[in-house]
């Protein structure tokens, strides 16, 4: 049985391809990875998906305690792949999910935004991180939790010291839907490499007391 070889025309087209995947490569390396070299070594791990996973107890001043997870991506592009800047001039690199247990035994997924102030490493790096929306419960219209601190080495140390933390969450971990200054108070929580599983099994111990 005789295989024809291809044409001349069919290997062009062929190449063409070739050479426009590897140029969209490098557009992404140059506009993703290049800005934000440290997304490929978060925490002092490799992450070459720039992906990373952690969580930690928070301890609020009111009593109350939790269990956050984070699933943070590094990167200029957010989860619907376009850059996420706030029109003054900055950008969030970070972007992905999160969730945080309570005693009362609920759990509640929020949206992540946020950016590590750095360009190629992040440990010693200023980094901040807001949570909005959430499901199965959503925080108040245009509520954001904030969180502020600093990476040494693979751990991720955050405060939440402007109140948005204990003004809408309450000791035992209900949202609140009409917050009040009655409430304000801080809280902090140190991020570290861990999974969702691991996540799991620590919030069941929280809700075990």
């Amino acid at each position: 049985m005789e295989y024809s070889q291809p044409q001349p025309r069919q290997r062009r087209r062929r190449h063409i391809w070739i050479r426009l995947l590897l140029i969209l490569i490098v557009v992404f390396l140059l506009v993703d990875v290049v800005p934000t070299p440290w997304a490929l070594h978060i925490g002092g791990r490799f992450t070459p998906l720039s992906t990373w996973d952690g969580y930690g107890p928070v301890r609020a001043t009111d009593g109350g305690k939790y269990v956050l997870f984070t699933h943070l991506q590094g990167g200029i592009f957010g989860t619907r792949g376009r850059v996420d800047c706030d029109g003054r001039g900055g950008c969030n690199n970070l972007h992905g999910s999160a969730k945080l247990c309570t005693e009362g035994g609920s759990t509640y997924t929020f949206a992540l935004t946020g950016a590590v102030h750095s360009w190629w490493r992040t440990d010693g790096a200023r980094s901040t991180i807001d949570l909005t929306g959430g499901s199965p419960t959503a925080l108040p219209d245009g509520w954001v939790v904030a969180f502020h601190g600093f990476w040494h080495g693979p751990a991720l140390a955050l405060a939440s010291p402007d109140n948005s933390f204990t003004e809408v969450f309450t000791p035992r971990g209900a949202i609140r839907h009409v917050t009040s200054t009655a409430d304000a108070g801080g809280a902090t929580v140190t991020l570290r490499y861990g999974s969702s599983d691991a996540f799991t099994s620590a919030c069941r111990a929280l809700a075990a007391g």
